[in-house]
């Protein structure tokens, strides 16, 4: 049996350990690369001499040799690229609107030198092994070079996972060539070949008459089931990434970050107003210009936000569906870490689902490993005007957080609500969190000065509970209707202390109970999503209809809904929210799939899908 188990836990660690190590070096100063690759290139020198020294040798220990001098081989490939010494002789993104067969051709031209250095060396790796006994290492080489093309073209078609987070900055280029999908039509034959490749190995090992050729089978059948995941990982949503976290850590943030988090209910209106904040950074002069990074998770397992992002002048992150606080704790922590290795920002936007758990995704930020480089951190919370009065009645103990954690409170839509009402809300908040700084808007818009920090009270202490200040801040500020606003500044630690309102949780304490947990994000029990895909073209007024309906609660309390479609030669975007129904056009990227999302509580899933399958348009043929 060890003849089997060794080899195979010996192949899957020495293939876990050395792609960490490529990834570790490659998160290096750039001043390193000549090093590292002076090191790869001695130790493909030395490996190709042992593939040639071992060809003729056909026991256990040639057989280790063979495997080991075969992958490290391929190992010079992989960096010699990476740190872009060999790729190819283009170096910029893909023009807008290229697509076919020039982008295609784009796309061989960013790796041409890299193809054809791997042609090169497997030719040398198959002459210096040609006619011996020993071809485990020459196989090995093949095997990794299948999984590269095929990993390769897979992205190119367009996968799930792009995997971005491994992708240094010096090609951070090569994102315009890769392609956000579900899946691709080659993905299932390369999961069939590999699979079946797989098999003939392990085949093959099982029924070896001797231990070097089990031990060699069982080196290759293990490669190819490692392809077999490998290509898993780019549709399935397995945390690849946790898998060299470690080798992750060499890309440390060169320079301290602002973060902003962008909290709401649902519907309050945080997609629009991160857009005009995008704007706004956006205007800023060339040389005082920020470098920005926009994390964006959806409860919904299909994410519509991150699409209305994007072109807006700063990378676009997706988490995966669900709840910041509960299941994505982790994984908030994971990206955000690699997200300020990989972009070095300036500033990190966060715009966490509607029923988050504000003072958990603070506690993420306040990690050790994050909160070093945290030089400012803001809470800005969204109020939709119109659903206050219900969403507070309903949802008493989540807005309160969110609002005693905020920097700033947007009272959003207040065009849709009478100045009574205006005033009530205010009146709340104002109650709520008398030293949180209130505005009013319409459609997200805020007066520049509103998100410009400003220094906390003197009384003010890191440790200080917000309602013990002495010294208030009270500015006049026309935008909001000439009401009070009171701005400290809140510091990471200030903004975190709001422990009481959140059921006293230890913060700091990153692992407590989940059922605890669960008792106080309330705001998410209940709700439920739907997702549905529409046609590839539709009706602009029947997909009114169906929205103002759903808004009038036709299909049940719909508390969120959203989407995007293909409607003449355009696109839109449409929204409930609030029981309010709006459409508005959409620069569609290429790639970009029509889609809705519903969130709400008994929503009736079978009615939604009908409406929506309603508005296709059918062309005659």
């Amino acid at each position: 049996m060890h003849q089997y188990v060794i080899p195979a836990a010996f192949a899957l660690f020495v293939w876990w350990f050395s792609t960490g190590a490529i990834i570790y070096l490659d998160g290096l100063p750039r001043r390193t690369f000549k090093w590292s690759m002076l090191g790869a290139s001695a130790v493909l020198l030395a490996c190709l001499w042992g593939l040639h020294d071992t060809a003729g040798r056909t026991t256990v220990g040639a057989a280790y040799l063979a495997f080991f001098y075969g992958l490290f081989a391929w190992g010079w490939q992989e960096i010699s690229f990476y740190m872009g010494y060999v790729t190819g002789p283009r170096r910029a993104p893909c023009p807008e609107n290229c697509a076919g067969w020039r982008h295609f051709g784009h796309a061989v031209q960013t790796s041409l030198w890299h193809e054809l250095a791997i042609i090169a060396t497997a030719g040398l790796v198959v002459a210096l092994t040609w006619g011996q006994p020993n071809q485990i290492g020459t196989w090995t080489f093949m095997v990794l070079w299948w999984m590269h093309q095929s990993a390769k073209l897979n992205v190119f078609l367009g996968v799930r996972n792009l995997n971005e987070e491994f992708l240094p900055e010096h090609l951070t280029f090569l994102k315009s060539f890769l392609r956000k999908r579900p899946m691709n039509l080659l993905f299932p034959f390369s999961i069939t070949i590999s699979t079946v490749i797989a098999v003939l190995m392990f085949q093959r090992a099982t029924a070896a008459p001797t231990a070097f050729a089990r031990v060699g089978g069982m080196f290759l059948g293990t490669m190819m089931s490692l392809a077999i995941l490998e290509h898993w990982f780019l549709v399935l949503p397995l945390p690849a990434a946790r898998l060299w976290k470690w080798s992750l850590r060499s890309r440390a943030p060169a320079r301290p970050f602002a973060v902003e988090i962008v909290a709401g209910f649902l519907g309050a209106g945080k997609t629009t107003f991160m857009r005009r904040r995008l704007a706004m950074l956006a205007e800023q002069p060339a040389a005082t210009r920020e470098k920005t990074v926009v994390l964006v998770n959806d409860f919904a397992t299909v994410g519509i936000d991150g699409s209305l992002l994007r072109g807006q002048g700063a990378d676009v992150v997706e988490l995966p569906n669900g709840c910041i606080c509960c299941s994505l704790r982790d994984d908030l922590a994971t990206q955000l870490e690699e997200v300020v290795a990989r972009f070095a920002p300036d500033r990190v936007l966060i715009e966490p689902s509607g029923v988050a758990d504000l003072a958990s995704l603070i506690g993420v930020i306040q990690r050790p490993t994050i909160a070093g480089f945290v030089r400012d951190l803001r809470v800005i919370t969204l109020i939709d005007a119109g659903a206050f009065l219900a969403d507070f009645a309903e949802m008493q103990a989540h807005l309160t957080v969110q609002a005693r954690l905020a920097s700033l409170v947007v009272i959003n839509k207040t065009d849709l609500v009478s100045p009574t009402e205006r005033l009530l809300v205010e009146a709340t908040l104002h109650r709520l969190s008398p030293e949180t700084r209130l505005v009013t808007a319409c459609y997200g818009a805020v007066p520049p000065d509103a998100l410009t920090p400003r220094p906390a009270p003197q009384a003010a202490t890191p440790h200080a509970h917000p309602h013990e200040h002495d010294h208030h801040d009270h500015d006049h500020d026309h935008h909001a209707h000439d009401h009070h606003d009171h701005a400290p500044d809140h510091a990471p630690d200030h903004a975190h202390h709001h422990d009481a309102a959140h059921g006293n949780h230890d913060h700091d304490d990153h692992d407590h109970d989940h059922e605890h947990h669960e008792h106080d994000h309330g705001a998410a029990a209940g709700f439920v999503s739907w997702h549905g895909t529409l046609g590839p073209l539709c009706d602009a007024e029947a997909i009114g209809r169906v929205i103002e309906a759903a808004a009038r609660g036709t299909f049940g309390p719909v508390a969120r809904l959203k989407g995007l479609a293909r409607v003449g030669r355009g696109w839109i975007q449409f929204d409930v929210a609030g029981h309010h129904a709006s459409m508005a056009a959409f620069a569609a990227a290429e790639g970009e799939a029509p889609r809705v999302v519903a969130i709400g509580r008994d929503l009736d899933e079978p009615g939604l899908a009908a409406a929506f399958a309603g508005c296709e348009l059918h062309l005659a043929t």
